[in-house]
């Protein structure tokens, strides 16, 4: 027999009605009965040559012609009515009377009922014998006893798919057993094989879509067995027929016997087989793949049998998808584990984004890409190979990204740029992680080239052929040789979902970002209105000392008296250190922010410190009747640190205890200390800190209660620069306090140093002796020059002043000084340029030139030495650290 298309009533494959051919298969037989009076309303032709009987079989009632001995007529209808509700087919036996046989041998019959269009049909096989030494119901025991348990150790799935094909060639003895699983663009690949040595391979061989078509791979989900025991058996149509009786056609989705279409039938012959049996594997709906099994000669399989297949095909099916899944979840188990080590690794040092470079080669293994970028407005992560950053923003801003749906593509198209800038790439997988913001992760892969092996070419059937070239069945086999190029491994629904794994990660990064920029904002914020109380504050403290400078200038003028000139010299001198004090720590602050202090690192005794510390408090501590109780311990307690900076940090403290504690206070200092640290604990019974402060006491620009009556001056910058030199320190400084009126402690934690580690240290000293000098003092500022014209000739040198630069060239040629003292910041010409020009002078041989500023800064510093300054010092000058200068650089 062969295919006749001009004959077939259809123009394309996927319009035939395969589930409605009209016909069954003549080695079973069909009867269409009434559900109400049992009577027989439709049979396969050939049950006419099955009966004995005189006039017309239908219109007759079905359970008459059963046996006595057959099962009830109503077990019969319950199965019936199972099957209808569950739309399925169910097994039953058929024993007919023998009388009305015309074969005795075909008396029992396997049959199975289900529902169509209402009518109960009953599909009847002969019960013939089939491998008497193993019924098929044996067989799936044992596969459930032996076979299946070994799926679990199973490394692969292939390892699986060719278990169950031996398994499906013993119970069927076909010649060739494949198993197919489709792609996602429904092409299929034969993952396993069990075969005759004398049939050809089909293993690993692809094959095209067109070779099901859709309607097919729909009633294939619906009825999971097909048989074909001789491709070349007529048909046995069904009668009455529709043109006869004027009926619909009967649908046989659920039927076992149902004629295969024609060109699926030439379709075999044309592999050169006789016989195909094929089953189904189906999970969650989706035609998973098939059993194909396969004869060079007709081989009939009895129904039970093939029931039998059929209830293993839904053990298959449901094994295959779990093997597939362990195999899915020990990759996420492996992705989890990794994300869990790098999440273990990240820290405040070791951001999320270094860690997740770090373990560059581990994430792209675990994805199975070649790169990856990370993208958010803050910053972006690239890993691996990627497209240019600006196409991948622009594909971003372009797709369907709609409700975080992910953009998937292996073949990227040339309009999103050049070769150059996609680097490469092929296959994208881009996800969005903040609809709103544009945050997102992208997956790239290269270009893969790989070989596919076809069962014939798969281009062979093309649309807009002829209606025979379109419905006439391929009918070359052998084996294409296809080069897939210019694509990459497509991205599934399981990278899809391992992405999202990472996607979490970042997510939760993304959105840790935002968190902190808003608390970065709400900080600035209350910095800048902490910077308004300070500036506020700045300006009141320095006001504060002006005014009894301006009170004692002012009695200077109107009195020559020596008792009131002695207590206005006091009091402007110690106005005017107080003064420095601020200007100091400011200058502090700004050195260590900008890390520019230097710490005279030694080998120190922390009870000489804190014996500093209180005595530069002293006289305060006195002055308020305080009470100060010391608990140190007599053996010498060795650090590593800055022995006046530490004075500083432990004076400071203790000046704040001292400053908010009421008179007749209580200040306790004690040092404790274990193997490896030193505390310093100063505490005291004052004020206290309230509780919503303490996290901002040592905030820059922070001062508890900075306008209320309990401030007793500064700027508030005191514990900002304990805390900083502490850390500098290696260090931490702690406060603590239970609230208002509750005291405080302050504790000072230092690494501790060996006692046999102690280091030799040298001092510079200056001359005993004050040499006198002939020093000239350049200023714009006439009040400076005028004083210290006064002070310097007060200690005997001889001094000549200039307001301009000008002015001290002139000046400097006359004088020839041993020194000059000058101002950065003059009008015409400024210190640094001066000093250029006076030190060509010739009479500058001997001039040692120093500089001061109201700038301390490193750079100003270092300027100055640049161009030829021998010292730079910050306004106010103290004239004993000058005269001191003095004699040091005296010659």
């Amino acid at each position: 027999m062969t295919l006749d298309v001009d004959k077939l009533a259809f123009e394309h494959c996927e319009d035939e009605p395969i589930h409605i051919p009209e016909s069954i298969q003549s080695y079973g037989y069909l009867f269409a009965i009434n559900q109400e009076n049992h009577r027989i309303e439709i049979i396969s032709e050939n049950v006419i040559d099955l009966f004995n009987l005189q006039g017309d079989i239908v219109g007759t009632d079905f359970f008459a012609l059963l046996d006595e001995d057959q099962e009830g007529v109503d077990f019969i209808l319950e199965t019936y009515q199972r099957a209808r509700n569950r739309k399925t087919r169910l097994p039953i036996k058929i024993k007919f009377k023998e009388t009305l046989i015309r074969q005795l041998s075909d008396r029992d019959f396997f049959a199975v009922i289900y529902n169509s269009a209402d009518r109960l049909i009953i599909e009847l096989e002969p019960a013939a014998k089939f491998r008497k030494a193993y019924t098929a119901e044996h067989y799936i025991k044992i596969y459930a006893m032996s076979i299946a348990p070994k799926f679990k150790a199973f490394d692969s799935l292939n390892e699986m798919a060719q278990e169950i094909v031996e398994t499906i060639k013993y119970i069927t003895d076909m010649e060739r057993v494949v198993l197919y699983k489709f792609n996602d663009d429904d092409s299929g690949k034969v993952i396993a094989e069990a075969k005759n040595n004398e049939v050809d391979a089909y293993l690993n061989l692809y094959y095209p879509a067109s070779d099901i078509p859709p309607q097919a791979r729909e009633l294939y989900k619906k009825n999971w067995v097909r048989l074909t025991p001789n491709v070349d058996l007529a048909p046995s149509r069904l009668i009455p027929t529709t043109q006869d009786s004027g009926r619909e056609p009967l649908d046989l989705t659920q039927s076992l016997l149902r004629t295969l279409s024609p060109i699926h039938c030439q379709y075999i012959r044309n592999q050169g087989l006789r016989a195909s049996f094929s089953m189904s594997l189906v999970t969650h709906d989706r035609l998973w793949g098939l059993i194909s099994c396969h004869s060079r000669n007709p081989t009939y399989i009895p129904q039970d049998v093939r029931l039998q297949c059929e209830n293993l095909s839904q053990l298959f099916s449901w094994h295959l998808y779990a093997k597939e899944e362990e195999l899915f979840f020990k990759q996420k188990e492996r992705a989890d584990r990794s994300i869990e080590a790098m999440l273990d690794k990240i820290s405040p040092s070791f951001p999320i984004v270094s860690v997740f470079s770090q373990h560059e080669e581990e994430v792209l293994r675990l994805m199975d890409a070649d790169g990856f970028i990370f993208y958010s407005d803050q910053e972006v992560i690239s890993l691996g190979q990627t497209p240019d950053l600006n196409i991948v923003q622009d594909m971003y801003n372009r797709v369907d990204t709609h409700d975080r749906k992910p953009f998937i593509t292996n073949s990227i198209d040339k309009k999103w740029g050049t070769s150059e800038q996609l680097n490469g790439i092929y296959g994208v997988m881009l996800i969005p992680l903040l609809e709103k913001r544009s945050y997102f992760t992208a997956w790239f892969r290269k270009e893969r080239v790989y070989i596919q092996k076809w069962a014939g070419s798969p281009d062979e059937k093309n649309v807009d052929a002829s209606k025979r070239e379109r419905l006439m069945p391929r009918t070359s086999f052998q084996v294409h040789i296809k080069e897939v190029a210019g694509a990459s491994k497509e991205f599934d629904q399981n990278d899809v979902d391992m992405a999202s794994r990472f996607n979490r990660m970042f997510l939760a990064h993304a959105l840790e970002v935002q968190e902190k920029m808003r608390k970065n904002m709400n900080d600035l914020e209350q910095q800048d209105r902490h910077k308004n109380e300070f500036l506020a504050t700045l300006a009141h403290e320095l006001r504060n000392p002006l005014s009894p400078i301006s009170t004692g200038v002012s009695l200077l003028e109107i009195s020559d008296k020596s008792d009131v000139r002695e207590k206005v010299l006091a009091t402007i001198k110690r106005q005017v250190g107080y003064m420095t004090k601020l200007i100091d720590d400011l200058m502090d602050v700004s050195r260590i922010t900008q890390g520019k202090i230097k710490l005279d690192i030694q080998h120190i005794v922390v009870q000489e410190v804190l014996s500093n510390a209180v005595e530069i408090i002293e006289s305060l501590m006195r002055e308020k009747g305080h009470q100060l109780v010391l608990d140190m311990p007599e053996p010498p307690v060795y650090i590593h640190g800055d022995s006046a900076r530490l004075s500083q940090v432990f004076s400071n403290i203790i000046n704040n205890a001292i400053k908010y504690t009421d008179r007749n206070g209580k200040i306790e200092v004690s040092l404790q200390l274990n193997e490896r640290h030193i505390s310093v604990k100063i505490k005291d019974n004052g004020l206290g800190i309230p509780k919503e402060k303490l996290k901002d006491i040592f905030s820059m620009f922070t001062q508890v209660e900075a306008h209320s009556t309990h401030t007793k001056g500064g700027l508030g910058i005191g514990l900002t620069l304990v805390d900083r030199l502490v850390k500098l320190h290696h260090g931490e400084v702690i406060a603590r306090s239970d609230g208002e009126r509750q005291g405080s402690e302050f504790e000072v934690i230092l690494p501790r140093a060996n006692e046999s580690s102690q280091q030799q240290t040298s001092t510079a000293s200056t001359e005993d002796a004050d040499r006198k000098q002939r020093v000239l003092v350049v200023d714009d500022n006439p009040d400076v020059t005028e004083l210290l014209n006064i002070l310097l000739q007060n200690a005997g040198h001889k001094t000549a002043t200039a307001s301009n630069g000008r002015e001290a060239i002139d000046l400097f040629k006359q004088f020839k000084p041993d020194f000059a003292l000058l101002d950065i910041g003059m009008p015409d010409i400024d210190g640094y340029e001066l000093c250029k020009i006076l030190r060509k002078l010739p009479e500058a041989k001997n001039t040692i030139f120093l500089s001061q500023s109201g700038w301390g800064n490193k750079e100003y510093v270092d300027r100055a030495l640049e161009v030829g300054f021998t010292r730079h010092f910050v306004k106010p000058l103290d004239f004993s650290v000058l005269q001191a200068a003095l004699n040091k650089y005296a010659k």
